[in-house]
């Protein structure tokens, strides 16, 4: 969507106003049909050295019904010129879950995408948001969701054929390789600040969460005319509890009982231990390094486990 100019503005005021070391992870999202060689070239010049590229499937029906404009093979040939253009940290998004999506149809998409040069693969399944067209279509009927047993295989199945390729499942819908687990997504994970800028961007100080209007015309306005653009939220001790608490329980590190009794105190620190006792002793939790995990063959039954978790459920 940027030309070069407007990129180099963008890249040219943050290193303004941001030391960014020489060694930083400097992430592009691209969509398949808006890269070409020569462009990769040129952003790889301007400093980016990982690449993100929304394939979301390699099959044409999956595309055409989640109305994505390019086609199958446009995947495959954007990540192999990435490759070309010098690019060694590579990441792609898969959706699975789809309607009609078996399990075989499923595991070709993985080959596909594990014959290819990436370090990085997310994976999402198909959600029915209120509001989208796809709930729409499930309301009239025109599309069926899967069962939740077909999902539980696919999601198996994909952790399974990873791992067999040397990818690290260390987050639930992420896996890497050499060690190439997305910084920035480890970021919001762990619970550590984050700035964003522009329309919609989201901010998080520690202690409150911000966020930009949405509308391009009127951040643009607001801007011009020095009026504020950002609404925020102060976040109460036990919102960040469960903030914390949902986002280090995605991952392979899990939650860290000390930081909980530094940052939150002794009864949040408390009702944690004495929540996560059943589930240690069932063996859906284990205890790693001092922090308390969701086992990796249970992470489809996280939300469960989360509710339990919460100070909500007290009473």
């Amino acid at each position: 969507m940027l030309t070069e100019e407007e990129l180099d503005r963008i890249l040219k005021e943050l290193h303004r106003h941001i030391a960014i070391r020489e060694d930083a992870e400097q992430t592009i999202e691209c969509n398949p049909d808006d890269m070409d060689r020569a462009f990769l070239e040129r952003i790889r010049k301007r400093g980016f050295n990982r690449i993100s590229i929304g394939v979301q499937s390699f099959r044409e029906e999956d595309l055409q019904l989640m109305r994505r404009s390019h086609a199958a093979v446009r995947g495959e040939e954007a990540v192999n010129e990435a490759a070309g253009a010098g690019f060694k940290n590579i990441t792609i998004d898969l959706i699975y879950g789809l309607p009609r999506q078996s399990l075989l149809l499923w595991e070709e998409n993985l080959s596909r995408a594990l014959s290819l040069p990436i370090s990085h693969l997310s994976a999402y399944h198909l959600t029915y948001e209120p509001g989208t067209v796809f709930d729409h279509w499930r309301k009239k009927g025109r599309l069926i969701p899967l069962q939740d047993e077909e999902s539980e295989q696919m999601f198996l199945l994909l952790r399974e054929k990873l791992e067999q390729h040397g990818f690290d499942h260390y987050e639930i819908s992420n896996f890497a390789r050499d060690g190439k687990m997305s910084v920035h997504n480890l970021i919001y994970w762990t619970g550590k600040p984050y700035v964003g800028f522009g329309p919609s961007a989201h901010s998080f100080d520690g202690a409150t969460r911000s966020w930009n209007v949405s509308s391009m015309k009127k951040y643009m306005e607001g801007i011009a005319g020095g009026m504020t653009v950002r609404g925020e939220e102060l976040l109460q001790p036990e919102q960040q509890y469960h903030d914390y608490l949902i986002t280090s329980l995605r991952t392979k590190w899990g939650t860290d009982p000390e930081y909980i009794l530094e940052q939150f105190g002794r009864d949040r620190h408390d009702f944690f231990v004495k929540g996560a006792e059943k589930f240690l002793r069932e063996g859906t939790m284990v205890i790693r390094d001092g922090k308390v995990a969701i086992r990796r063959d249970r992470w489809l039954i996280a939300d469960y486990i989360l509710r339990a978790l919460f100070i909500l459920n007290q009473e």
